[in-house]
C-alpha cells in the first residue's frame, strides 16, 4: 500500500514515543477496491495531550472526542485516540467517551464493517476484526453495519445516507454490491431519523452520492428502502408517474434517474438533473391519447428552490440551478435574431451547462433519442458567439453619459429605457453597435419617429421626449 511519507512520519513519531498508531478508516477500504485513497486517518493509543505535545503544529480540533489535527508538510492530518462511545444524544453525540480502549475496542464503534480496518505500513500489519478483506479483494462489497445495525443509526442518522455512499464507492470500483438484509431493514424502520441531522450534512453526503459514477443506482436504492422519501420527497413522489408518451418510455422517476447518469458528473449539473422534472407529479394532464406536463418547469423551479434552501446550499448555487431549471425547456429560435435574444436571456454563462442538461435529457427519454437538432442548435449557437454581438447593456457602444448628453436629460428612469431600446436594436441589427448609430437611433426614440404614436410627451430640460414603452 502506497502511503504519503508525512502520514509515515507521523505514525513513527507516535511509535517511537512508545504508542501504538495505526491507519484506520475509509482509504484502507479504498485500497483493497483497487481505488485511490481520498483520505488519511490514525488511530493512535496515546492521550490527545501527549499527541499534542508530539507534534509542532497541532490543532485541538475535537478534544472531547480525542481528535487532534496536525500539519505535516502543509497537509492536515486527523490523529484520534482510540475510544469506545455510550448513551448518545438525540442530537448524534455520545454521552460518554471512554479512552483507553484497545485497538479492536475502537474498531467496534465504527459505522460498518468494509471501514473497521486498521493497517501499520511500518510493520506491514493489517487488523481486520470482520473479515472483510477477502471479499474486498474479490472486488465484492457487503453493506453491513457494525455490530447491531439499529444501534449504529441511532447513533448517528446520517449512517443510512453514508451506506449508499458506499454503493457509489463500490460503483467506481466495478466491485459487486451486497446488502446485508438486517442492516437494510434497520435504514427503512429507522428511515425518519434523518431529519435529526443538519441540511448541510444530509447536502454533502447526497453531493458525493450524486457525484458518483451510478447514482441512478444508488437512489433508485434509497426509494426502496424508503429513505429517498424522507430526504427528497420532491423527487420520490415521481415514482410511478407514467408520462404515457411514445418518445418518453420511463416513467417521471426513471426519466430522472437516467439523466442524473448521462450528464457530467459537475454538482450544479447532477443536482439541475435530480430536480428538472420533479414538478411534473403535480402537472400531468392527459387529452385523449396523450399525456401533457404543462409548465412543469415553473413548478419544478418553485419545489428546487425549498429543497436547495432546505440543505442550506449557497446562494450563488442556488441561483445557477434554479436557471437551469427554469430555461430547460427552452425551444430552438428560428433566426439569429431570436438566438441573441435567447443568449441574452440565458445568459451567455450558462449556455454549456444548460446544452448539457438538454443532452441529458433527451437522451434519458429513449434508447432511440437523438441530439442532432440540439448539436445544430450548439453550432448555431457557436457561429452567433464568435460574432461577439452585445448581451446586455455594458455591450453597447455608448453608455448612460452618452444618452443624457446627446438628449440633454438629466439621471433618471428614461435614460435605463432608451439603453434597454439601443439593446433590442442592437440584437436585432447587430451592425448598430457602434456610437454613430447608436446616437441616431436614440435621437429617434427620443423625438418619437422610432416607434409614431408611442407613449405621451414629456419634458425634460426643455426637449420633447417620447416615452416608447407602453
Amino acid at each position: 500500500m502506497d502511503v504519503p511519507a508525512f502520514v509515515c512520519r507521523a505514525l513513527e513519531v507516535l511509535q517511537k514515543d512508545g504508542h501504538q498508531a495505526w491507519l484506520v478508516g475509509g482509504s484502507l477500504r479504498d485500497f483493497w477496491l483497487g481505488l485511490k485513497p481520498k483520505d488519511w486517518d490514525i488511530a493512535t493509543s496515546a492521550p490527545t495531550q501527549r499527541v499534542m505535545a508530539l507534534f509542532d503544529r497541532a490543532v485541538p480540533s475535537g478534544l472531547a472526542f480525542g481528535t487532534v489535527t496536525v500539519l505535516l508538510e502543509g497537509r492536515p492530518l486527523e490523529i484520534t485516540t482510540f475510544r469506545r462511545e455510550k448513551s448518545y444524544t438525540s442530537r448524534r453525540k455520545p454521552a460518554e467517551i471512554e479512552f483507553g480502549v484497545s485497538l479492536e475496542e475502537d474498531l467496534s464503534r465504527r459505522d460498518f464493517t468494509v471501514n473497521a480496518l486498521a493497517y501499520d505500513p511500518i510493520k506491514k500489519q493489517w487488523v481486520d476484526p470482520y473479515r472483510v478483506i477477502p471479499g474486498l479483494a474479490a472486488k465484492k462489497l457487503e453493506i453491513k453495519a457494525v455490530g447491531n445495525a439499529g444501534e449504529r443509526f441511532e447513533e448517528d442518522p446520517l449512517r443510512m445516507l453514508r451506506a449508499f455512499y458506499l454503493m457509489s464507492r463500490a460503483g467506481a470500483a466495478g466491485a459487486e454490491i451486497l446488502w446485508d438484509a438486517a442492516t437494510l431493514k434497520a435504514i427503512t424502520a429507522g428511515r425518519h431519523r434523518i431529519l435529526r441531522v443538519s441540511g448541510e450534512r444530509i447536502r454533502d453526503e447526497l453531493t458525493k452520492i450524486l457525484l458518483g459514477p451510478n447514482p441512478d443506482e444508488c437512489l433508485n436504492k434509497m426509494q426502496e428502502a424508503g429513505l429517498l422519501e424522507v430526504v427528497l420527497p420532491e423527487v420520490s413522489r415521481n415514482k410511478g408517474v407514467f408520462q404515457g408518451n411514445r418518445y418518453y418510455r420511463l416513467e417521471v422517476f426513471a426519466h430522472i434517474l437516467q439523466t442524473v447518469r448521462i450528464i457530467k458528473p459537475v454538482p450544479a449539473l447532477r443536482w439541475a438533473a435530480l430536480l428538472h422534472d420533479i414538478g411534473k407529479y403535480a402537472c400531468r394532464v392527459e387529452e385523449g391519447e396523450a399525456v401533457h406536463f404543462y409548465g412543469h418547469e415553473t413548478l419544478s423551479t418553485f419545489l428546487t428552490r425549498d429543497v436547495l434552501k432546505r440543505l442550506r446550499f449557497s446562494n450563488e448555487f442556488q441561483d445557477r440551478v434554479l436557471r437551469l431549471i427554469t430555461h430547460h425547456m427552452f425551444s430552438y429560435p428560428a433566426t439569429d435574431a431570436g438566438v441573441r435574444r435567447f443568449l441574452r436571456r440565458v445568459g451567455p454563462d450558462l449556455m454549456e451547462d444548460l446544452l448539457e442538461l438538454r443532452r441529458a435529457d433527451i437522451l434519458a427519454t429513449s434508447a432511440e433519442a437523438s441530439t442532432a437538432e440540439l448539436d445544430r442548435f450548439r453550432r448555431r449557437l457557436v457561429e452567433i458567439q464568435n460574432q461577439k454581438p452585445a448581451f446586455g447593456l455594458k455591450d453597447l457602444a455608448v453608455n448612460g453619459y452618452d444618452i443624457m448628453e446627446h438628449l440633454g436629460i438629466g439621471p433618471g428612469p428614461l435614460v435605463g429605457r432608451a439603453l434597454h431600446y439601443l439593446l433590442e436594436r442592437v440584437l436585432e441589427d447587430p451592425s448598430l453597435n457602434n456610437r454613430e448609430a447608436l446616437l441616431a437611433e436614440v435621437k429617434k426614440w427620443g423625438s418619437g419617429t422610432a416607434r409614431p404614436g408611442a407613449g405621451a410627451e414629456e419634458k425634460q430640460k426643455g426637449r420633447v421626449l417620447r416615452d416608447p414603452t407602453p
